[in-house]
């Protein structure tokens, strides 16, 4: 956990280190994309998974479709990995655990759609991105998965090894802010 005083930090925004028990990605084959669409869905018990570009969150768990046949499954339980990879075999689909080498940001707050784009050439508005909406992109160079919850609530995964940069950034665009001193 990166630990550096924010003494400036506005009170409408907060930024805060995320972690998950679970964080799986699932390739399906080009023939096995039907077949590993009703495999997750029956174990999550949910009628459909998101269409590419959205996520759900059932159980507790994040399901996002990155594009097709390719899934991004976040949640806090530990073993999930050890579940899915019973019911998924190589067949049908590679499945990662990718918990380790991925670590998530919360940034929540009136400002957050205007921070991110700072560095993110895409209308973050509802009218472009909706709502439970999941783009793969960049912040200043770092590749990232970022979640939209809501115009003021966004989850961002990069690779661990980014993210001190990216917190690092994140702060210094606060700084930037003309309301921030």
């Amino acid at each position: 956990m990166i630990k550096r005083e924010i003494n400036f930090m506005p009170k409408d925004l907060s930024i805060n280190e995320i972690s998950f028990e679970s964080v799986i990605l699932i390739k399906s084959w080009p023939d096995t994309l039907e077949n590993i669409t009703s495999i997750i869905s029956g174990y999550f018990e949910s009628q459909s998974l998101p269409k590419v570009g959205e996520f759900q969150i059932q159980k507790n768990t994040y399901i996002a479709a990155l594009s097709p046949g390719h899934y991004m499954i976040i949640s806090q339980h530990q073993d999930l990995i050890f579940k899915l990879s019973k019911i998924i075999t190589p067949e049908n689909a590679a499945i990662i655990d990718v918990s380790h080498s991925r670590y998530g940001l919360s940034l929540k707050g009136t400002n957050a759609s205007h921070i991110l784009n700072k560095e993110i050439a895409i209308d973050l508005s509802s009218k472009t991105m909706p709502e439970l909406a999941v783009i793969q992109t960049e912040i200043h160079s770092i590749g990232v998965i970022l979640f939209k919850f809501t115009t003021e609530d966004y989850l961002i995964f990069c690779y661990k090894s980014f993210f001190k940069s990216l917190y690092e950034w994140l702060i210094d665009s606060l700084k930037d802010q003309d309301n921030i001193q």
